[in-house]
């Protein structure tokens, strides 16, 4: 891992020191290196693996800052729990047969109408709530409010809270121009920037909820297209046991050693490219939906 800034700090009546760092990148055994957190994460390490674990309720004396590090971790996984995943968040209103309902209200079977597929049984869901202690540990888990209008021609209908990972449907002349395709998924932090699409830390916390079909789709969500959840690497490891456990039953398939890749519904773009698309679509003021 990098970092810009490096303390070091000592349990208050004990010889235990540890390292205070803003990340750059952080990686584990399965992933290439990824950013930590959304910059404003702050990471505490023991110096030596016997120190106790970094306690925010007990006292800490500063010892001395340097100014740049690179300090070797051993690699494990992230703790699912810390993982951003694509979700939407309580009272989000899905359209299904029977008209919006709210997400945390559809179970297996239920039939929600896709822009692909008409309507398709859903397969699963799954939700937990975040509490805002967890929000302020592991910022990178606030979610991201999309304003109604945002997106523009009128979308969404209603404010729109997603997880940061969460794509979002862009349609645009930008976006084929950038990619040759009309139509795109974004995750929703990378849409930041464009007015009234921002991060937010919700005083209670957040409820985050998947819906799971039997392919990738893309599901009306307060109007606007988004997607359902994808059962890529990095989704998966970032779901609990129990819903793992869950999901296993009922797709075997995609726990094989070496198990088919899944296609999503349309292009993702990763971070540079949607960086560019949304430079352009602030510069000539336009809609990230026409």
């Amino acid at each position: 891992m990098k970092s810009s800034l490096l303390s070091v700090i000592t349990l208050a009546g004990s010889t235990a020191t540890y390292y205070v760092f803003f990340p750059h990148q952080g990686g584990n055994s399965t992933t290439t290196p990824v950013e930590v957190g959304d910059r404003s994460t702050v990471l505490v390490i023991p110096v030596q693996p016997d120190y106790p674990p970094f306690d925010p309720t007990k006292t800490y004396n500063w010892t001395r800052t340097g100014s740049k590090a690179i300090i070797d971790v051993a690699a494990s996984p992230i703790p699912p729990s810390y993982l951003s995943q694509p979700c939407f968040t309580t009272g989000t209103l899905i359209r299904t047969a029977t008209g919006p309902r709210p997400v945390e209200s559809l179970q297996a079977g239920d039939l929600v109408m896709t822009r692909d597929h008409g309507l398709r049984p859903v397969a699963w869901t799954g939700g937990r709530h975040l509490s805002a202690r967890h929000l302020d540990i592991a910022p990178n888990l606030r979610p991201v409010l999309i304003r109604r209008g945002a997106l523009g021609a009128g979308l969404p209908v209603r404010d729109l809270l997603v997880s940061p990972q969460h794509r979002v449907l862009i349609r645009s002349k930008i976006a084929e121009r950038l990619t040759g395709e009309a139509e795109a998924l974004v995750a929703a932090r990378h849409l930041c920037g464009m007015p009234g699409i921002a991060v937010i830390n919700p005083a209670n916390g957040v409820g985050y909820y998947h819906i799971l079909f039997d392919r990738h789709e893309i599901v009306e969500s307060n109007g606007c297209w988004t997607e359902s959840l994808f059962t890529g690497t990095q989704a998966l490891a970032s779901i609990s046991p129990a819903a793992l456990r869950e999901i296993r039953a009922i797709f075997p398939e995609l726990f094989q050693p070496h198990p088919s890749p899944r296609s999503g519904a349309r292009r993702f773009l990763d971070g540079r490219d949607a960086k560019e698309l949304l430079r352009r679509h602030i510069k000539n003021s336009k809609p990230l939906i026409v």
